[in-house]
């Protein structure tokens, strides 16, 4: 995939939005949703090019693949077991408490809908930002997996660049929940994400197929 990097980017139109959104500095979550194998070379592109750098969540296994474990343990990002997610989570909040951007898929996987919209959401992202009291800011992509369909193992270029959409949307509100218990307050975080990147990825998938 790190190969193929520059077709892919070459491919896309990039359609950014809400990017004035992102932090200039210091801590935050960003929770997107997964619509391709391909979502982090596009996020992140976006992502760089504010002059940040993202720490992406990804499960352990990519981190001792011959062709790719190198560059997630280089480039910082935070390895999740899956069979010992706590440590994850404990990861990423030490990276967010050094001023990190983590960005954290929270459906767990790329979307199994056939319609490629939301799953239902993992509590990860939430607990990182209320244990950090950072911000959770919804980032909702579409058209990635135009190029890169998902579970296809394929590249897709044509004569036409394909539109990809990256929203960025306001961070999702937590600090009225931070008083209640934490089970209560992580129910209600993930209700309130699920219910703003939900319509978020909604309006860009609606947008596209118009």
């Amino acid at each position: 995939m790190l190969v193929c990097k520059p077709l892919l980017l070459l491919g896309r139109r990039a359609d950014w939005r809400g990017t004035e959104r992102l932090p200039g500095s210091g801590g935050a979550v960003l929770a997107a949703n997964h619509v391709s194998q391909a979502d982090p070379l596009f996020l992140g592109e976006m992502i760089l090019a504010q002059g940040r750098t993202p720490r992406f969540m990804a499960k352990a296994s990519l981190f001792h693949r011959r062709a790719v474990g190198w560059w997630f343990r280089s480039a910082g990002h935070v390895e999740v077991d899956r069979s010992d997610g706590r440590s994850g989570i404990r990861a990423a909040v030490e990276a967010v408490e050094r001023g990190a951007l983590v960005v954290v898929y929270p459906e767990g996987s790329i979307t199994k809908r056939p319609d490629g919209r939301l799953m239902s959401l993992r509590s990860g992202a939430v607990r990182i930002a209320l244990e950090t009291s950072a911000p959770l800011i919804p980032v909702a992509q579409w058209g990635v997996q135009a190029i890169v369909p998902a579970y296809e193992g394929r590249v897709v270029l044509g004569r036409r660049r394909r539109r990809v959409t990256l929203l960025v949307g306001d961070p999702v509100p937590l600090e009225d929940l931070r008083e209640f218990p934490r089970a209560t307050a992580v129910t209600v975080g993930v209700q309130r994400l699920q219910d703003t990147l939900a319509v978020m990825v909604d309006q860009l998938a609606d947008e596209h197929a118009r």
